[in-house]
């Protein structure tokens, strides 16, 4: 008898019907709630190959094991963190205040572009002209009021600084218990699990902790793959601002579909319009350079690891997104490796394929 047939008793169907409605009904608040757990639960699985290390070689107890591992990662991680927002809010505070000087050199880009079309061909009548320039100084102040309101959202997400420490504090604590108590969770699990169907649910259990710490790992070493190459390109050029885009770049780069070109695409036009040739090719380079890496380097990191294809991939970051918010941009991806975990231990069996 499989295990599915041994779990769903009618009773438990009932809860597990319940349970499901109010995932719906309450699936954003959920997802808030839930995330520092599972954050958690992916940190512990990232950091158990060291924590092993500290019991198996040096003979650590498992808690100071734990302990010396989350503080000395925890550590590095933070001083990291510091540093990056040190920089990106001195670099946000310096773009607002630079907003109006940037909205009047395009301004004028603008009215250099007509008068050098109107040079080309005098019969374009004045008010088309005028129409244009009162058109594009519109767009101007609208852009500068939603990037000021951009920019100090930004600013006010950092001023909210008790609530992120809290979450903070908890998704640390939390780690720290599960890393220190995974044979005693463990354990506690394989108690709901009938003893036909154990050695199953162990295989779940090792499968779902390799691809989890796989597409976690892959996902973090893709993200600063393309923070590294953005940084560095954008220095080169002598980018003002390098710190704020090569962040922004690196986490647009994780969304399939968009990719950094929602950034660059303008950028390059907006340096072709100025006349700045050589750095809309510089752009342009650091695009393409970007764009080979993520195609070359992705399937390899992220496609050998958890073994998902990025349309699946794609469905469960937009179903997570429709459910659970923001925060399903994490969830989505980790439920479909859940449930690839479940179909390849054998939890759940789909009758075999034919064309017949």
């Amino acid at each position: 008898m499989s295990l599915l047939r041994e779990l769903l008793t009618p009773k438990r169907i009932i809860v597990f019907v319940i349970l499901a409605v109010l995932l719906i009904f309450f699936s954003r608040q959920l997802g808030t709630v839930v995330l520092p757990f599972l954050i958690a639960a992916s940190c512990a699985v990232i950091l158990e190959p060291l924590v092993n290390f500290l019991v198996r070689r040096l003979r650590f107890p498992r808690s100071i094991a734990a302990l010396a591992t989350l503080i000395a990662v925890g550590g590095l991680a933070l001083y990291g963190i510091i540093l990056i927002i040190g920089q990106l809010v001195g670099q946000l505070i310096d773009l607002a205040s630079l907003l109006p000087v940037y909205r009047e050199t395009i301004t004028d880009m603008t009215e250099d572009l007509l008068s050098h079309v109107q040079a080309l061909n005098e019969s374009l009548p004045a008010i088309v002209s005028v129409n244009i320039q009162n058109s594009v100084q519109d767009f101007l102040v609208t852009l500068e009021n939603s990037t000021k309101d951009l920019i100090n959202r930004v600013l006010e997400m950092f001023s909210g600084m008790p609530s992120f420490v809290l979450v903070t504090i908890i998704t640390l604590v939390a780690t720290y218990f599960i890393s220190r108590d995974k044979d005693l969770i463990i354990d506690t699990f394989m108690q709901f699990v009938p003893p036909s169907s154990r050695e199953k649910a162990l295989e779940f259990r090792e499968k779902l902790s390799v691809d989890l710490f796989g597409y976690v790992k892959g996902r973090f070493l893709m993200l600063l793959i393309s923070m590294a190459i953005t940084a560095i390109g954008l220095v080169l050029i002598g980018t003002r601002y390098w710190v704020l885009l090569a962040i922004v770049i690196g986490i647009i780069d994780q969304i399939p579909v968009i990719g950094p070109g929602i950034v660059f695409t303008p950028w390059v036009a907006m340096c072709v319009i100025a006349g700045d040739i050589d750095r809309a090719v510089y752009l342009t380079l650091l695009y393409f350079v970007l764009f080979a890496v993520r195609n070359f380097a992705e399937p390899k990191i992220i496609g050998d690891s958890v073994g998902l294809h990025p349309l699946i991939m794609l469905l469960a970051m937009y179903g997570g997104v429709v459910f659970f918010g923001v925060v399903g941009l994490i969830l989505g991806p980790v439920l479909a490796i859940i449930i690839r975990a479940t179909t390849a231990a054998g939890l759940i069996k789909f009758p075999p394929y034919s064309d017949k």
